[in-house]
């Protein structure tokens, strides 16, 4: 079966989106890391990033059992992430992060998902969202306002380089999000060159700026 991916700004809806589906459908939901993990301290440099081949490794394993298997969040998100602070937010260069995910994927640990969905809308609706959640603290909210825009941009790339990979939802609310996905996953795994993709995202990153 397919592996999905909800991606997006944080309160836009990917949790909810992602519980809601599982509850609706026979669909199992893989969380993020800070949900999944309790951080070590004195975390190795990759601790972070083991992390998330072990949630494409529990999204493997859920294939056989379910019709779908959502991630919550980007396995590759350190990738995107720190490009948006221009790397100085955590101690990983792009080349480190490459370099790991590059032999992940040389011996078959990892991979891209089958579809990522993009949800988005626009700041108030998010500010909104997130005063009217009391479920989640959302620490460094007001922080990834500000990387909205080459977020975003990330995976309008990341779609030039494999089309259809991406699809953008504008999440006006829940219900219509699980329509825009429901109708739009694929229905098996797709073969895929996961590394080719990673070196033209790669170069990308190199010759583009996350702030103009």
């Amino acid at each position: 079966m397919a592996v999905i991916c909800l991606e997006g700004a944080s309160a836009v809806g990917k949790t909810t989106t992602s519980q809601e589906i599982a509850r609706k459908t026979n669909a199992y939901v893989v969380p993020e890391v800070n949900l999944l993990f309790e951080r070590p301290k004195n975390e190795p440099k990759t601790w972070y990033l083991e992390r998330q081949v072990e949630r494409w490794q529990m999204a493997q394993e859920k294939q056989s059992e379910y019709d779908m298997v959502i991630l919550d969040g980007d396995i590759f998100q350190p990738l995107n992430y720190n490009w948006c602070f221009d790397f100085k937010v955590f101690n990983q260069s792009l080349a480190f992060i490459y370099e790991f995910y590059r032999e992940e994927l040389s011996v078959g640990r990892i991979k891209f998902p089958d579809k990522y969905f993009y949800l988005y809308t626009s700041h108030s609706n998010l500010k909104c969202r997130k005063e009217n959640d009391q479920t989640r603290k959302r620490g460094n909210f007001e922080k990834h306002l500000e990387i909205l825009e080459p977020h975003q941009r990330y995976y309008e790339a990341v779609n030039r380089f494999e089309p259809q990979l991406v699809h953008l939802v504008e999440a006006n609310n829940i219900e219509e999000n699980i329509g825009v996905i429901i109708n739009n996953s694929p229905s098996s795994s797709l073969d895929r060159n996961s590394g080719k993709l990673l070196d033209n995202i790669m170069y990308w990153l190199e010759q583009n700026k996350s702030h103009y």
